[in-house]
């Protein structure tokens, strides 16, 4: 195994730039984002935010092994944590369980999340999706409709696919 040399010289210099370029902005990104941001407070919650990613990012790999009981615990933490995106897989395990009451509230929460599509392709589709099979498990055959015919109009495929089923 070849050991790695550390930066010396140019290429020292231009790592340092580089990064310190790369802080720079980071930095600015966090202060100055918008005219609220610059308060410690929301600074604070930026930096919780982080950590609800991490706590996402832990669900998934839960959720990725149909794990779904213990991939929600890390939902919960991401919410809790500044990370409202994880409504949607935090209601998609809670169908997945059979908690339809909870389902349709961490489905319903992830519909009023702002920007959810540049966090998760597809995630208004698979909310309407899910959210529509909530609904015709509970028999509410109209909300079910809508939701999925919403679903299918993102773009979902297999909301066409249940819609058939369903009539």
């Amino acid at each position: 195994m070849e050991k790695k040399q550390p930066l010396r010289g140019n290429k020292l210099i231009i790592f340092g730039v580089l990064f310190t370029a790369f802080m720079m902005f980071v930095g600015y990104k966090i202060l100055f984002n918008s005219n609220d941001e610059t308060n410690i407070t929301a600074i604070n919650q930026k930096l919780k935010s982080g950590k609800g990613t991490d706590q996402f990012d832990r669900g998934l790999e839960y959720y990725d092994q149909k794990k779904y009981a213990e991939a929600s615990k890390y939902f919960e933490e991401s919410i809790e944590n500044g990370f409202p995106v994880a409504h949607a897989l935090l209601g998609e395990c809670k169908l997945h369980l059979n908690d339809l009451k909870s389902a349709q509230y961490h489905l319903i929460q992830a519909l009023t999340v702002e920007n959810g599509e540049n966090e998760l392709v597809g995630y208004y589709s698979g909310v309407e999706f899910n959210l529509g099979v909530v609904y015709d498990l509970q028999k509410d055959t109209k909300n079910a409709i809508a939701h999925l015919q919403k679903a299918k109009q993102l773009g979902n495929k297999d909301a066409a696919v249940y819609l058939s089923k369903m009539r």
